[in-house]
């Protein structure tokens, strides 16, 4: 959503390379969901020798990423750019890549290597599925010719035996002209060992204007194919502080709306004027988004790309990462905002869904496990903050209520609920409930502000927003990202916020840290 709650609105509610930076501490595919078999593009082999770069500047200008960890590996990530904002400025030519793995950041211990084929088909991409030894970080690079990549850290998941402690940052919402990317730069200071983006890694819209809230611009006006989708992502990329954080240690990455167009549904844009030809748009995205990412999962063909998986942590963390944007009916009722009104009768159907049929199904096989939280990495807020018959806000699951029951009921047996959200530019803790039942908490949602984009709520109504039944505290006026501290009998959460993300090098401290005892689902204040 990037409607801005007015003021007067709501009043009128209220009146009705940092490679050390991973820490030491299963499987990550989706069932039948997502295949976990690694991208063609990722078949190595060894050569002794490197083969030559088809051009002569660096094109290691996006840097380099994992993500998806598991239990027997971790996929690394890097995409030859020499000329990032056109297009990559690569030959549509095949260039061969060699990786490397090593138990050192000097690589005088390489523990494994291999070649993979970068090809213009995919953006000259390349996703490679590697083993590094486990219970360590471990360091990995790429190298093309005479260049080599950054050096990135990233390490597996533990196996099932293990209930070490784990400190995860959730993350979203990176307008790259909204905003500086300060949080990553304390983010990287905290030593995270795994980052979880939920949606926004991108924005559609057009070059903007600097001055009043806007503090650097867009490359191209609103983008919709493929070529300005890549350059799009080569912009956001070449962010040093974006950078480091990728390098830090692994990501797993889900995403909104913005990596397509604000608001959309399924294959329906936001304006219905734009139907023709959006199928071709959302493939574009969608290849781009994948192209970019250190993922799990085998290219897109067409419009579709399912990206909903599984990723555990040890004894601790069993996580649903969910695509709640590609399988959704469109909103209910025009998709209004704060219409104080009761909701049309659409809004209540129950055939409606956010997350399609097939993954509600696979939800409920696959939350329930042996480790002690149940987690579902998630984009939209989750928590019912409607007024009576009225929905605030008709793109997050208050829009769906019936779909978010039927949700809350397939986990009502896993242990120790926790939803991370992003989404709403605001820092915000909230308690889960049914309609049917709505004195009964299901669990908790830490919901984590914005990287960078500008907030959608005014200030001055922080209060009233509190004051909502299932909201426990809420910050709407600063950005930042959550740090998540998780062992086998507590959750903590502490929200790190930037003084004014509009200012370079700004101070990032912690609003506040809420804490989870395992057992139970209430969320107190520390």
């Amino acid at each position: 959503m990037s409607t801005p709650i007015s003021r007067r609105l709501f009043f009128a509610l209220g009146a009705s390379v940092v490679v050390a930076a991973c820490s030491k501490s299963d499987d990550g595919g989706s069932g039948d969901s997502v295949s976990s078999t690694t991208s063609p593009s990722s078949t190595s082999t060894t050569s002794t020798t490197l083969a030559p770069a088809p051009f002569d500047v660096d094109p290691f200008t996006l840097g380099v990423a994992s993500g998806d960890p598991s239990t027997n590996s971790v996929i690394i990530w890097t995409r030859l750019a020499p000329d990032p904002a056109n297009g990559g400025g690569v030959t549509d030519e095949e260039v061969t890549v060699r990786w490397e793995v090593a138990t050192d950041v000097d690589f005088t211990d390489v523990v494994s290597s291999g070649d993979v084929v970068a090809s213009a088909r995919h953006g000259h991409s390349v996703h490679v599925d590697v083993t590094p030894p486990a219970d360590t970080v471990a360091y990995y690079r790429f190298r093309v010719g005479e260049f080599t990549s950054p050096v990135g850290a990233t390490r597996l998941a533990p196996d099932a035996s293990s209930n070490e402690t784990v400190r995860i940052a959730t993350a979203s919402c990176q307008n790259y002209t909204a905003g500086f990317y300060t949080a990553y730069d304390d983010m990287v200071k905290q030593s995270p060992d795994l980052v979880v983006f939920l949606g926004d890694y991108i924005y559609e819209g057009g070059v903007g204007t600097l001055g009043d809230g806007t503090v650097r611009l867009h490359n191209s006006e609103e983008i919709t194919d493929l070529v300005a989708y890549r350059n799009r992502y080569a912009l956001y990329r070449r962010d040093p502080l974006l950078q480091k954080a990728h390098a830090a240690c692994p990501w797993v990455v889900t995403w909104d709306d913005h990596e397509v167009e604000n608001n959309y549904a399924g294959l329906t844009p936001q304006d219905a004027a734009d139907v023709e030809g959006y199928a071709a748009r959302r493939a574009a995205a969608y290849q781009a988004w994948w192209e970019h990412m250190p993922v799990r999962l085998d290219p897109p063909v067409d419009e579709n790309l399912s990206i909903h998986r599984r990723i555990t942590w040890g004894g601790l963390v069993n996580m649903l990462v969910l695509d709640g944007r590609q399988y959704r009916d469109d909103q209910a009722c025009g998709d209004a905002v704060l219409q104080l009104t009761p909701a049309c009768d659409d809004a209540a159907a129950p055939e409606r869904t956010m997350l399609g049929s097939r993954q509600e199904a696979w939800v409920a096989e696959n939350i329930t496990s042996d480790a002690v939280w149940s987690v579902l990495a998630n984009q939209t807020v989750m928590t019912d903050i409607r007024l009576g018959a009225a929905i605030l806000n008709y793109d997050q699951w208050d829009g769906y209520a019936p779909a978010r029951d039927r949700l809350l009921e397939s986990v009502a047996q896993a242990d120790n609920l926790v939803v991370l959200t992003g989404d709403i530019h605001l820092a915000g803790v909230g308690q889960l409930t049914s309609s049917t039942d709505p004195s009964t908490a299901r669990g908790v949602e830490f919901v984590t502000t914005s990287i960078s984009s500008s907030g959608n709520i005014d200030s001055s109504t922080e209060a009233l927003l509190v004051a909502l039944p299932n909201i426990i505290d809420a910050e709407v006026a600063h950005r930042g990202y959550t740090l998540h501290t998780v062992d086998a009998t507590s959750w903590t959460a502490d929200y790190r916020i930037v003084d004014d993300a509009l200012v370079e090098g700004s101070a990032v401290t912690t609003w506040k840290t809420f804490a989870v005892t395992a057992g139970s689902p209430t969320v107190t204040a520390v």
